[in-house]
């Protein structure tokens, strides 16, 4: 209703022009300004009234010949408009009707956008619920499924168990059975071994029983109880033994008892020992055999080398540097060998056969040297992959193998995961990627030694540290490992107990900081790191491991001051050997502090400048058994005879080319020192012959002497040392010119080791 009488009232005034009147009154009373406003009005509503069919404009009722003011003009017509806008109405209505139907289109619009966006806010949720939905219908499909599965898997779990125990009821039936059959064999050989023993022991007592010369079997040792006398034969080596033999029945029995021949070792009798001595003693003692040591025996040949397979127990096998080895050899002695653990065959020209041969026969093995053995290949180390041997190694060695590669070192790595202990000493071209090869598999390695490996560098201590934990670590000769690599390594194997250090320029004061932390360090040797100064020291002598330290080696370290060694015969209360060669900034009132370290027993003082006053000061220490004082100038005779007063107990001393000794100190020596067994005077060119006859003194016990540049010394030498000193081991006698070949070769006959020519000392000896 509202409506309909708003469209009438909108037509009533369109149609009587009511807006025209009310701007044309307007206009007129603003210009006029009549007295009576409301007479004003109402003359013109009649004159409006009167004439109804003229169109009226805004400026109807202004007088004529009342100008409007430009200013007042202006305004009108800007609120009226001109007159000839007679125009402006409709499109005023347009604008009007186009503005309103846009903001019902507007209007429209925002309703149905307001529409959409409900309905899509609709589908959505509807779209999530229906997600929702479909995972809920997906999970509880699977948690049925799995419910179903898990039913089956315990039933099929179950039924497995069932079949295992079944099968091990077998296995182990099998195995009793397997092993019954074995103890059987076993007690059937025990039985003929036994029998065999008894029947050898009755054949020994008849011989010991039947006729004998007069007096033969009479001497103290015959008379002795067998299991006494027999000690005492264990103790002698080879040549001895066989030495033995022919002194009489009683004795020759005696050595003929097996038990004294389980472990052989030829090699001090490498110089003489034949094919027919070594065919006779394994064939007697075959069964008994489980050590066999041949090194350095060049004289034997294919016959008693191969004579060895018959050894059937023999356990350990050593046949370094024999030239005569070969693969067909050590086919026959792998083969006939199967209990073989530990196996050296160090400087022979074997090759990739006899490695085969190892992979296919040694199961047992645990420890196998291959140094400096050239003729293998990567492709031989390739078998210990393939075959069932050599698995179980714990210790390798391949110092010295140049021609093995990064490959070589894979195959090694892929077969010897238990390997604990590996020696890689001389491999000039030994990287970083082979040992990173090396320890990514070998786990277990607690022992590295790669001396002389120039070209490792952090990289591969680092590889070594992320995954092992060492106990001994050997390097030499290394100018590119650095303090971190060491920080590494320490924090990483904290039961360190053997590193050594030598001839790496690069390692400083901050590495033995990080050595000094290691609580079971007992050896350590870092000769030749020439930046480790007095700081260093105080870091291993203020450090745990200061408290196991038993050897330490400070040899070419030119910073090293008395100060390190008064804090180490202060700290250091285990150590027991120390060497400090050619340290220049050492003096008398640093082996002063040493003479206090109760502990010391073995000093190594070469090339030190030492004087009497300071060897004196040594002499006090009481426990000390062996000193080097080699190159040592300033020593004379009376230091000499100051220290041997005080140290009565010593039993080496080596005063190489200490030009100003004479006789007078081998006199002190052997008047003082009633046990000394080692005297080496190499290069003294003052001693003579009287004093070798001092030294024979003290003959009961002098087992070796080295005499090499001593060129005052006569054949008196040899003859004093063949009468006095029966236990002469090793003796040497390198240019000596006035003894004569002939008395020296009498002395050859009565030493193990013997050195000798006649011919001018060189240089560095004179």
């Amino acid at each position: 209703m509202t409506f309909v009488q708003d469209a009438v009232f909108r037509d009533y005034i369109i149609k009587h022009s009511l807006p025209q009147i009310y701007k044309a009154l307007l206009a007129g009373l603003c210009v006029s300004c009549p007295e009576d406003p409301l007479h004003f009005i109402e003359e013109k509503i009649l004159a409006i009234l009167k004439n109804q069919d003229f169109e009226i404009y805004w400026d109807e009722f202004i007088d004529k010949d009342k100008q409007i003011s430009s200013l007042a003009g202006g305004l009108v017509y800007d609120l009226f408009g001109n007159p000839e806008d007679s125009l402006c109405i409709s499109h005023l209505l347009e604008k009007a009707y186009s503005c309103y139907q846009k903001n019902l289109t507007k209007m429209c619009f925002m309703g149905w956008k307001r529409y959409i966006l409900k309905r899509k806010a609709e589908a959505v949720r509807i779209q999530e619920r229906m997600e929702e939905a479909e995972r809920y219908h997906t999970q509880r499909g699977i948690r049925v499924a799995f419910i179903k599965w898990t039913v089956w898997v315990r039933l099929h779990k179950q039924n497995q168990n069932d079949a295992v125990q079944k099968l091990q009821k077998v296995q182990k039936f099998v195995y009793c059975r397997n092993i019954i059959m074995a103890w059987r064999h076993t007690v059937q050989d025990a039985t003929k071994l036994r029998e065999y023993f008894k029947k050898l022991e009755r054949d020994i007592q008849e011989s010991q029983s039947s006729e004998t010369p007069q007096g033969d079997g009479q001497d103290r040792l015959s008379l002795l109880p067998s299991k006494l006398s027999l000690k005492i034969f264990q103790s002698l080596g080879v040549g001895d033994l066989l030495k033995c033999a022919q002194v009489c029945r009683s004795w020759k029995a005696i050595t003929q008892i097996s038990s004294l021949w389980t472990e052989i070792n030829f090699s001090p009798e490498s110089c003489w020992i034949t094919d027919k001595t070594v065919l006779k003693l394994l064939n007697g003692h075959r069964f008994y055999v489980t050590s066999l040591n041949l090194c350095g025996c060049r004289l034997l040949q294919g016959s008693s080398l191969s004579c060895i397979c018959q050894c059937k127990n023999l356990q350990d096998l050593n046949l370094s540097e024999c030239p005569n080895v070969n693969d067909e050899i050590m086919k026959k002695i792998l083969e006939g060998c199967p209990s073989l653990l530990h196996v050296n065959l160090a400087c022979t020209s074997i090759t990739n056969a006899t490695i085969k041969v190892l992979s296919r026969c040694c199961l047992t093995l645990r420890s196998l040297n291959l140094s400096y053995c050239t003729n293998f290949s990567d492709e031989g180390l390739q078998y210990l992959i393939t075959a069932k041997g050599c698995h179980r190694l714990t210790q390798l060695d391949l110092s010295g193998c140049s021609q093995i590669t990064v490959d070589g070192f894979r195959h090694v790595a892929d077969a010897c995961g238990s390997l604990q202990q590996i020696g890689l000493n001389d491999l000039p071209n030994l990287t970083d990627v082979c040992v990173q090869a090396l320890v990514s598999k070998c786990h277990r390695l607690t022992v590295i030694s790669v001396l002389d490996s120039p070209y490792l560098s952090d990289v591969a201590f680092k590889a070594i540290a992320e995954v092992i934990s060492l106990t001994k670590f050997h390097i030499e000769g290394n100018n590119r490992i650095a303090d971190s690599s060491w920080k590494a390594l320490c924090r990483s194997s904290p039961k360190l107990s053997e590193v050594h250090l030598s001839d790496c320029p690069r390692v400083s004061d901050v590495s033995l900081k990080y050595l000094g932390s290691l609580t079971k360090l007992r050896i350590l040797n870092i000769s030749g790191c020439i930046k480790v100064t007095d700081a260093g020291i105080r870091y291993i002598t203020d450090g745990p491991c200061a408290i196991e330290l038993q050897e330490l080696d400070l040899s070419n370290c030119p910073k090293v001051t008395d100060l390190s060694l008064r804090r180490i015969s202060q700290r250091c209360r285990s150590l027991t050997h120390l060497s400090v060669c050619f340290c220049e900034n050492l003096t008398d009132n640093g082996f002063e502090f040493l003479g206090k370290c109760a502990s010391l027993i073995a000093l190594d003082i070469t090339g030190c400048k030492i004087h009497d006053q300071g060897l004196e000061a040594l002499g006090s220490n009481p426990s000390l058994r062996k000193l080097t004082a080699a190159e040592c100038g300033f020593i004379t005779d009376n230091g000499i005879k100051m220290f041997c007063r005080q140290c009565r107990h010593l039993q080496l001393l080596d005063a190489s080319h200490c030009v100003s000794l004479s006789d007078r100190a081998m006199k002190a020596l052997s008047f003082f020192c009633k046990t000394i067994s080692t005297v080496k005077i190499a290069g003294c060119p003052k001693m003579t012959d009287t004093a070798v006859k001092y030294l024979t003194r003290a003959g009961h016990f002098l087992r070796e002497l080295d005499v090499s540049g001593c060129c005052l010394l006569t054949d008196h030498t040899p003859s004093f040392l063949l009468c006095s000193c029966p236990h002469l081991q090793s003796v040497s006698m390198l240019y000596c010119k006035n003894i004569s070949k002939q008395a020296a070769l009498k002395l050859q006959r009565r030493v193990q080791q013997w050195k000798y020519s006649d011919y001018g000392a060189p240089y560095c000896l004179e």
